[in-house]
Formats: structure tokens, C-alpha cells, sequence
């Protein structure tokens, strides 16, 4: 029984020393909540170290809900810290202007710090968003613009238009209708359900869409390697370039340093695909 014992006890140790190794961090946040019911006919939020969700309602007015977030090993210090964070709702004009900063003497910052901040607008309000270092959430909207570096953006159930420019990001895009234009770089694309005119300008990333039968897409792309679902490859014309790389089109043997041209009269759907260095798919579900 020795064995044992000492293979306990010396597991015991190691998850003792594990959790000495471990610092307990304390977190400390507050909520305000704002709500507009006339005179704001568009939002603007401007965030850093935000986590940034907005979402279209059935509702007539906007609400915005802010919660601040510090989090240390100290909690009296991590309730200390959250008066460094500042955040305003102000409107100028008809437009509400949304936005947070992080101020006070650096050195005597300790906590982590960032915010959350949750919007809720009429479905057909227009809403801009510019994140640094944090996740952007938007959907059930008719328009949407967004800047983000450093996070990540998810876009779902947009009915109008898109406008959207990231670097280190990683996009998700879901059921997007309309124009979208879209610039890239160093950052990840995925799509599902993508219709109407896509114009995607990217580099140093990958491309995965799948698309709606009717959708018209042109991606502009530098070293990134772009791959297309369809539902049935007759139902799209196709303009494809993808230099030192193949082009991969089902049932068909790879095609190296070329383009291809293929036109389906009297269909709408439209890829007209060209990137370098890597390699463009067709596939079909």
C-alpha cells in the first residue's frame, strides 16, 4: 500500500504547488443603463479594451448599458480602480455618441481594466463601430459599419449594407444581405450565408465563404487562401486567378499559374476571385 500512498501524496503536492502558483483574481464591476426615446437618429461608439454588443430590437428607443470591469488580486484595489474608467453618452445633434477611456496616473493602475458595453436600437437605425483590443458583436440590423483591430468581429442578420475595415481580426459573418465591403489585413474570414454584393479586399489571411445562390462576390486578395462553397457550381459565373497557386474546381484535375473564365448566361450569381501565393477552392456542399 506504500506505492500508492506516495503516488497520492505526491499528486496532492503538485496540485498544492499548482494552486500557490495560481493568483486569485477578484472582480469588480457596476452597471449604469441610458435610454434615448427621440432625437437620435444614429449611434457612433468608439471603444478600447471594450467588449462591444449591439443589437436591432422592435423597440422605438435606444438603450445603452455600460459595465465597467477591473479585476486584481487585491479586491479593495480592483474596486479602487474602476474611477479610472470613464465612459460618456453624449449626443451631438441627432447622433448619440458613445465612448470610454482609460484615465488617470498609469503607475498607480494595478488592476486589469476594460467595459462592456451593450446597445439596443430600432432594427433600421444606422450604427458605426470603432473597437481596439476587443470583440465586436452586431446583428438584426439593416446597416452596419465597423473598424476593429486586435479582437474580433461577429456580424449576423444584416438586411442593407455592410461596411467593414479590420487588421489582426478574425471575422464571422452570418446571413448578410445587400452591398458589403470589406478590407482586410493579417485577419481571418468567414462568411455563411452570404447574398448580394460582396467586395472583399484582403491580405495575409484566409477567405471560407459559403454562398446564397444569387450572391455576387469579388475578393481582391494578397498571400490568402480563398475557398467558395456553392450549392450548385452551374449556378454562378466565375472569373478566377490565383497566382504561383491552383485553382481547385469540383470534379475537375487542379489548375496551376492560370486564369479561369467560365459564363453561365442568365445566371446572377457572380465570383470573380483573384489572390497570389496560395491557393482558390470551389466546393460544393
Amino acid at each position: 500500500m506504500k506505492i500508492p500512498f506516495l503516488l497520492f501524496l505526491g499528486l496532492m503536492l503538485q496540485f498544492a504547488g499548482e494552486l500557490a502558483g495560481q493568483e486569485l483574481m477578484h472582480k469588480a464591476s457596476r452597471l449604469e443603463e441610458k435610454n434615448y426615446s427621440k432625437g437620435v437618429s444614429s449611434v457612433s461608439i468608439r471603444g478600447e479594451k471594450a467588449s462591444v454588443s449591439v443589437r436591432g430590437w422592435n423597440g422605438s428607443e435606444v438603450k445603452v448599458i455600460f459595465r465597467p470591469v477591473s479585476r486584481n488580486s487585491d479586491k479593495r484595489l480592483a474596486i479602487a480602480d474602476l474611477n479610472y474608467i470613464r465612459y460618456l453618452a453624449v449626443q451631438e445633434g441627432e447622433k448619440l455618441v458613445i465612448s470610454n477611456t482609460f484615465e488617470g496616473e498609469m503607475d498607480k493602475i494595478t488592476s486589469n481594466l476594460s467595459i462592456e458595453i451593450e446597445l439596443m436600437v430600432p432594427v433600421s437605425m444606422p450604427v458605426q463601430v470603432t473597437n481596439l483590443y476587443g470583440p465586436v458583436i452586431m446583428g438584426n440590423l439593416a446597416t452596419a459599419k465597423a473598424n476593429v483591430s486586435f479582437g474580433s468581429l461577429s456580424l449576423n442578420n444584416i438586411s442593407s449594407s455592410c461596411q467593414i475595415e479590420v487588421r489582426y481580426t478574425d471575422i464571422e459573418l452570418q446571413s448578410i444581405s445587400g452591398k458589403m465591403e470589406l478590407k482586410a489585413g493579417k485577419s481571418d474570414i468567414r462568411a455563411r450565408g452570404l447574398g448580394g454584393e460582396s467586395a472583399i479586399d484582403c491580405s495575409y489571411g484566409k477567405v471560407e465563404l459559403a454562398l446564397a445562390p444569387n450572391a455576387q462576390v469579388v475578393v481582391r486578395a494578397y498571400r490568402t487562401a480563398i475557398s467558395v462553397e456553392v450549392h450548385e457550381p452551374d449556378q454562378y459565373s466565375y472569373r478566377l486567378e490565383a497566382k504561383q497557386g491552383s485553382i481547385f474546381l469540383p470534379q475537375a484535375q487542379p489548375i496551376k499559374n492560370n486564369m479561369v473564365d467560365i459564363q453561365h448566361p442568365g445566371v446572377s450569381g457572380k465570383l470573380d476571385l483573384s489572390t497570389s501565393y496560395c491557393d482558390i477552392s470551389i466546393i460544393t456542399k
